[in-house]
């Protein structure tokens, strides 16, 4: 484990005002990682602002809470909006990613999906693929393969079964039509990816079942799909079906290269960070 993954909230409150003490009066927003500042940082002017990666959703929460707690002024976080941990009422000095995370947030917003799958792939493949299936567009496939697996994430969440849905491999789950997952596949590799899991293989079934049911009595997928998965479901289409040679890693940083001004601008975001930082969108973003 990294010194990074030990950061604890009291760390990043002490690093902050470090920073604070410096002579300029930049303002700082605190990011679950690395990744969230991949995509926030061309678009912040960064006279005005600088992000700072928390690695880790409870360090950045426990942070900012102290941050509440002191009066400081000119600090912010940007939480995913996850059901994972930090359920609670957000401190004033917080907002929330509009999707379940930063790169879903990404993925969902404007075209920057659609401009991706474009420079990648070959157009006449994914034109009939999406024709043939009904689809309307790549991003509703990549969905309809998360969907499932971010439900099973929040099952294990919830049950404590120790699986390991994250690196979930879609070659070896994705139904033919890609219109899902098997879910007892899903539910087996997570199993066998497992260190210390507190459910066994006859209970492969009943968490598929489980699954299927839940999915029922859910009206919007995207709630559920985290960005690591969404990007490894495009990948795997992508790769398998519409000849790009693309990994997701590749793949996520391409997304968040994509992610345009005129996208962020119509974001959640955009227009609730300022206030929090006591200045305006003009100030705080260079595409304002």
């Amino acid at each position: 484990m990294t010194m990074q993954n030990n950061l604890t909230g009291d760390d990043l409150f002490s690093y902050i005002i470090l920073l604070r003490s410096g002579p300029t009066a930049k303002k700082y927003l605190l990011c679950e990682g690395d990744s969230d500042c991949a995509v926030l940082d061309p678009h912040i002017n960064e006279d005005v602002c600088e992000t700072i990666p928390g690695y880790g959703k409870n360090s950045v929460l426990d942070a900012i809470n102290i941050v509440s707690q002191q009066n400081v002024h000119g600090v912010a976080a940007l939480l995913d909006r996850d059901w994972q941990k930090g359920n609670s009422a957000l401190p004033s000095s917080a907002v929330s990613t509009d999707h379940y995370d930063i790169d879903a947030t990404v993925f969902y917003t404007g075209d920057a999906c659609k401009r991706v799958v474009a420079a990648f792939c070959d157009r006449n493949i994914v034109r009939t693929f999406l024709g043939e299936g009904g689809w309307s567009s790549p991003a509703e496939v990549a969905t309809a393969l998360a969907f499932p697996v971010g439900v099973l994430r929040k099952l294990n969440h919830e049950a404590g079964w120790g699986l390991r849905f994250a690196d979930t491999p879609f070659s070896e789950v994705a139904l033919p039509s890609s219109r899902g997952v098997d879910l007892t596949k899903t539910v087996a590799s997570a199993l066998s990816r497992s260190k210390q899991p507190r459910a066994a293989k006859q209970d492969i079934p009943r968490i598929a079942h489980s699954a299927q049911r839940a999915m029922e009595n859910i009206q919007d997928p995207r709630f559920f799909c985290t960005g690591h998965d969404l990007n490894s479901a495009l990948a795997y289409l992508m790769f398998s079906k519409w000849s790009a040679r693309i990994n997701r890693k590749t793949l996520e940083r391409a997304m968040r290269a994509a992610f345009s001004c005129s996208e962020i601008s119509s974001t959640a975001i955009f227009a609730n960070i300022p206030p929090v930082l006591k200045c305006s969108s003009t100030q705080l973003f260079t595409c304002a």
